[in-house]
């Protein structure tokens, strides 16, 4: 009985020896994850989250020439404006009209993201048909996404130049595309086209996959009860790619909302104007730039990058929730 407590005792304190040896392998290993977690968790905070900090802050002070040491409580003069001691009325954000004027271009050129997924579907259905060739016009398509966005707009540049444009020497005209007093919607037109461009390759890629897993045995059922192209396309492929409009439609609007680049290579820079005339070219984040950049008021751009925060994240939270809702009606 005394042998069979003592192999008792001496089993017991082994296991208990494991149980220590494991917990302190388990240890180690849990601070090593915390390692080199730390190490992007702090390069995130040091060149993301402090930035992020700083603008939410300076929307309500005032600043000079970007110098955090100058901050000063304002008032939120950089939202509804101030009037100086000379009785001048300086404009916030807003009551500026080239703030909502920057808007409505902004929107008008997210539209073309929406056009694109069109184009994009479109494409991707006659691919998808086994036409000849399909490879390789799947490799030309895609070939606009993986451009850098300057290039492409230089490229279209080019294309809309006033003298010796490709356009005008096509069109056999002698318009000045990018810089039109009478008609400064020719820019927008332009930007519009260029983008118009370069969004449906993404989709098109994202598509021809989304109709391979269409289950093509319903195709055949529905060739059997009569059901001719429209049919099959609006009551099959339609809502087997449902899933995937729905990410394309969220992301295309998250971009056309942060038009940057085409409108900063296509938009003539001059001493009267830096966005086109009539600031036909000025988008929200061009805006944006000019402001906390080329001007030097960061706390105003500040406010107008946050306004810009507001409206994507509450476009996403509404559209994933009508999305969901969408969802749960068809099961």
């Amino acid at each position: 009985m005394t042998k069979t407590n003592a192999e008792e005792i001496a089993a017991e304190e082994k296991n208990k020896n494991a149980r220590d040896e494991r917990k302190k392998k388990w240890n180690a290993t849990q601070w090593m994850c915390f390692a080199i977690v730390l190490i992007p968790l702090a390069a995130y905070v040091i060149f993301n989250g402090f930035p992020i900090l700083i603008s939410f802050v300076s929307m309500f002070t005032d600043m000079r020439k970007n110098n955090l040491s100058t901050m000063h409580w304002n008032n939120f003069e950089n939202f509804i404006g101030y009037t100086d001691a000379y009785g001048e009325f300086h404009h916030g954000v807003f009551n500026d009209p080239r703030f909502w004027k920057s808007w409505g271009v902004t929107l008008w050129l997210a539209c073309a993201q929406i056009v694109s997924l069109s184009i994009a579907l479109m494409i991707a259905y006659l691919l998808e048909q086994k036409i000849k060739g399909a490879k390789v016009f799947q490799v030309l398509f895609f070939i606009p996404y993986i451009c850098s966005s300057i290039a492409v707009s230089v490229m279209w540049s080019w294309i809309f130049a006033y003298k010796n444009g490709i356009l005008n020497a096509i069109l056999h005209t002698n318009i000045n595309w990018l810089n039109n007093v009478d008609n400064p919607h020719t820019l927008t037109w332009a930007v519009f086209v260029t983008i118009l461009w370069t969004a449906p390759c993404y989709g098109i890629v994202m598509y021809k996959a989304a109709l391979k897993n269409v289950n093509p045995a319903l195709y055949e059922a529905a060739s059997i009860d009569g059901a001719n192209g429209f049919q099959k396309f609006w009551y099959i492929t339609f809502p087997g790619i449902k899933s995937v409009t729905y990410f394309l439609i969220l992301a295309g609007i998250t971009a056309g909302l942060t038009v940057f680049d085409q409108v900063t290579v296509l938009a003539p820079v001059q001493w009267t104007q830096v966005a086109g005339p009539e600031d036909a070219g000025l988008t929200v984040m061009y805006y944006i730039y000019l402001q906390g950049v080329e001007s030097s008021e960061m706390e105003y751009a500040a406010v107008m990058s946050w306004m810009l925060f507001v409206v994507m994240f509450a476009f996403s939270f509404v559209f994933i929730k009508l999305r969901d809702k969408a969802e749960e009606a068809n099961r």
